[in-house]
């Protein structure tokens, strides 16, 4: 470490390694396409996502009305309560470009989605049994809207905040993703592809955001020492943890419908069924908190040290 006069000066740049933004970056989009390969491009991919759907649609009919009211709204909710935390942390910081960064993120992950879904990847039509009505799903829209709006209000906050933040956000994503799962608008692939899609221009905008905002996104010695409550390892560790297992638990419920001896058009009901409602549950949230907690991780490491 140097000093000038009394003070101690940054003896750690934020963002000093441009290599590793750029290899999450690949990484993050390296991992869309493999979810895509294996869940779309693959008859056994399809058929796996459709007994999770399918197991999804037959309890659909059995929620009450003001459940459906609340999974229909919640893309909403999630979405403007992450959007109007964000104009908050914009008026009270005042961090203007840090600002337009960050909603350009947010603007360009879902646009990114749009142009994926809609013109770029092709759902083929195997003869599996599968329906192929709903055509190409993936990336979900909502799950990249609520996730998008949560990475935006992650990087508005001081590095002392950001794992809270990731661990609030991630709740709230996944909340979203496991809600359109239910409601049959999407198939759990879609969810994560949605993940990595906000992840990856929030990583854009990060990189630029913390090498131009020096100030407030590098930590005292004390502050590295003794961390905030809000920014102690223990939350990447919950986000990383809690993702694991469920994405664990999700692997267990496929072998326990029966694995890949199972993966039929028409699955039958009853437990096997209920393993399949599980596992498509399970895929659509645990990999966004695997992703949320990269993120916490990362941005950690990366932060300015005096």
């Amino acid at each position: 470490m140097s000093f000038h006069g009394s003070e101690a000066v940054s003896a750690r740049r934020p963002a000093r390694s441009t290599w590793a933004w750029v290899l999450a970056m690949v990484l993050a989009a390296a991992l869309l396409v493999a979810a895509y390969r294996v869940f779309v491009t693959t008859s056994t991919g399809q058929l796996a996502e459709f007994v999770t759907f399918d197991a999804a649609g037959d309890r659909l009919g059995g929620l009450h009305g003001t459940t459906l009211t609340v999974l229909q709204r919640l893309p909403q909710i999630v979405g403007v309560a992450g959007v109007g935390t964000f104009l908050v942390l914009t008026v009270w910081r005042r961090r203007w470009f840090a600002s337009l960064l960050a909603a350009l993120a947010f603007g360009a992950a879902n646009l990114t989605t749009q142009v994926l879904k809609n013109w770029v990847l092709v759902r083929p039509d195997f003869d599996n049994g599968v329906p192929y009505y709903t055509g190409n799903s993936l990336p979900s829209g909502h799950t990249t809207f609520a996730a998008s709006a949560a990475v935006a209000a992650f990087l508005m906050v001081a590095p002392r905040w950001r794992p809270l933040t990731a661990t609030v956000g991630a709740v709230f994503a996944t909340a979203v993703g496991a809600g359109t799962f239910v409601e049959t608008w999407h198939r759990p692939a879609d969810m994560v592809a949605a993940y990595l899609v906000a992840a990856f221009w929030g990583l854009a905008a990060g990189y630029v955001i913390l090498r131009t905002g020096a100030d407030w996104n590098t930590r005292g010695r004390r502050t590295a020492r003794h961390p905030h409550p809000a920014g102690h390892p223990g939350w990447d560790l919950v986000l990383w943890l809690g993702g694991a297992a469920l994405v664990l638990a999700a692997w267990w419920s496929f072998g326990a419908a029966g694995g890949t001896s199972a993966l039929v058009a028409s699955p039958d009901s009853g437990s096997s069924s209920d393993a399949h409602f599980l596992m498509g549950l399970l895929l659509s949230t645990g990999p966004g908190l695997l992703v949320f907690g990269a993120l916490a991780s990362f941005f950690r490491w990366q932060a300015g040290r005096r």
